[in-house]
């Protein structure tokens, strides 16, 4: 009977135990959790009592939410992320020596300040207005732009590729096209990480990022002069030809792009074939000054004076404001006279001389007029303020000379 009481006694003691002991379990957890949200209570607090130069504060700040960060129970806290994205904004733009990755958390935290619960609300807007969160992935935005250019400049490619891509997740919520005033699109941020990639030698990502741009046409003849270089680096010569006909087809008068194409024909001895092709061309479409220019070009790099002349007349009888053509053709008489005058500067043989002189002479003449009718339609063009100012010279005209002398150091 007694063995019985103790048995009783000694099984109530263990229920009351492990009730003790559960009580403590659940009552360490809570502690844990109130502890880890104080962290965020914590953060908040001590950022208020930062100021500009006390760092030991932001760092203290830094610490606590980092704390609320890492914990579980706390890592995905509206509260937290409200706290965080300011906390390091700050550390991006003024103390960056606390964390380099700094920019990239401010918009990590700023972005998921933006997130929805399940009944769609956005909790931070208790704490926070959402005018005051897109403003912070705004200025975000332009810290990682800015830093990324700074990385490129440090040969920190993939660095500045990666920065670059962040930007990405916040171009949608530019509702006031802050960004794009600030030129930072879609475009710019492709076209900045080409060079970086182009720069680490990856061709693949450099095609992706190119076609991206080709895909969305973006107004920039490079990119298709880019991507024939890469492909010519590779030995696709079609490839090349083919990316080179499409920037032509959307760019027309791109000088860079003719003289692309056209150099590239040179280096491959297929000049023939891209004459050929322009003559059908012109028996088709005769009323098109283009095409007289590209083969015009063509004859003039080849050292064809007299059809490159005939070609770029025509082109101007066809079109007489285009500024390259009259451009050319002045620069074909002028660097013409300068050889005479070069070959007049090398010979002993006076009649020779004085042929030779009076065939520059005469060319430079002809250049004049090409060339004043190209600074007519477009004054800012260097190249042709230059020539301008040695022809004026050569014809003794030297208070034109000096007035192209002094527009020159204007522009500069």
């Amino acid at each position: 009977m007694e063995w019985n009481i103790i048995l009783e006694l000694m099984k109530l003691n263990t229920k009351i135990m492990n009730k003790i002991t559960l009580l403590l379990f659940f009552t360490f957890i809570t502690i844990c959790s109130v502890a880890q949200k104080h962290n965020v209570t914590s953060a908040a607090i001590t950022f208020k009592q930062f100021k500009g130069d006390n760092t030991e504060k932001l760092e203290e700040a830094k610490n606590f939410i980092d704390q609320a960060y890492n914990t579980e129970s706390t890592s995905n806290d509206p509260k937290m992320w409200n706290y965080r994205a300011p906390i390091y904004l700050e550390i991006a733009q003024k103390h960056s020596e606390l964390d380099k990755d700094a920019v990239l958390k401010a918009t990590e935290a700023y972005l998921k300040c933006l997130q929805a619960d399940h009944k769609g609300r956005i909790i931070v807007r208790k704490w926070t207005p959402k005018e005051d969160v897109l403003s912070g992935l705004v200025q975000c935005s332009y810290k990682l732009f800015n830093q990324a250019i700074e990385e490129y400049n440090a040969g920190q490619y993939k660095r500045a590729i990666k920065l670059y891509n962040a930007i990405f997740d916040v171009i949608p919520h530019d509702e006031e096209d802050q960004l794009k005033r600030g030129n930072i699109t879609k475009e710019t941020i492709l076209y900045n990480s080409f060079f970086a990639s182009n720069k680490m030698k990856d061709n693949k990502k450099s095609k992706e990022l190119l076609q991206q741009l080709i895909d969305i046409n973006f107004n920039e003849p490079a990119i298709y002069i880019h991507m024939s270089n890469i492909y010519i680096a590779e030995d696709n010569t079609d490839k090349a030809i083919e990316y080179l006909a499409m920037g032509r087809e959307m760019f027309e008068e791109d000088q860079s792009l003719i003289n692309t194409e056209i150099n590239l024909y040179i280096q491959l001895n297929r000049t023939v074939e891209l004459i050929e092709k322009l003559g059908k061309a012109i028996v088709l479409d005769p009323e098109n000054d283009l095409l007289y220019f590209n083969r015009g070009t063509i004859y003039d790099q080849e050292g064809n004076i007299v059809k490159a002349e005939a070609d770029y007349k025509a082109a101007i009888e066809l079109n007489p404001s285009s500024f390259s053509t009259n451009y050319n053709l002045g620069a074909l008489y002028f660097n013409y006279g300068v050889k005479l005058k070069d070959e007049a500067s090398n010979t002993s043989l006076d009649l020779k001389y004085k042929t030779l002189t009076k065939q520059a002479t005469e060319n430079f003449a002809k250049a004049l007029p090409y060339m004043e009718d190209a600074f007519n339609l477009n004054k800012e063009d260097k190249n042709t303020i230059i020539s301008l100012k040695q022809l004026y010279a050569l014809k003794g005209d030297y208070d034109k000379s000096s007035k192209m002398k002094k527009l020159l150091a204007e522009l500069k």
